[in-house]
């Protein structure tokens, strides 16, 4: 009996509790998401320009008609400007500079450098010197227009 009357003073106790609680109102605050602006570049989705990090120093040899080669080392710029340094090799010795601006293709996976010079597809990592037609070069030698990315 004794159990009865301690278990029913418990219950109505916890019940007096949770009743006295329940009126009580929550404060609640409401934090707004800060609103970013949408720069539109014309370019949507993941592409060269939005997803890789393409800024930096690529070299390579690059094929030479009439030489062994050309030691090519190029700069691409945050700012859209750039800087290709060309030695002939077996030839001359002293780099020939080109310094310009490049803009991205439509699609945003190609850089079209200013003063007239093929374009570059950029990947990951790498560019690779297309052809007049912004194509990349095909057959056996396609491995030779490709610079790698230096890494710091």
């Amino acid at each position: 009996m004794k159990t009865t009357i301690i278990n029913s003073l418990c219950i109505a106790l916890v019940l007096f509790v949770t009743s006295c609680n329940s009126g009580k109102k929550k404060e609640t605050q409401t934090i707004e998401e800060p609103q970013i602006e949408e720069v539109d570049m014309g370019v949507t989705g993941d592409n060269s320009m939005t997803s890789l990090d393409w800024d930096g120093v690529y070299e390579g040899e690059l094929p030479c008609a009439d030489c062994e080669g050309i030691k090519t080392v190029v700069t691409i710029n945050s700012d859209n400007t750039y800087l290709i340094q060309e030695t002939y090799l077996g030839k001359e010795t002293t780099p020939i500079e080109t310094k310009g601006t490049f803009k991205w293709d439509d699609q945003g996976q190609r850089i079209l450098l200013s003063n007239d010079r093929n374009p570059f597809f950029v990947g990951e990592n790498t560019l690779t010197l297309l052809d007049s037609d912004g194509n990349k070069n095909t057959g056996d030698l396609q491995e030779l227009y490709i610079l790698r990315k230096v890494m710091d």
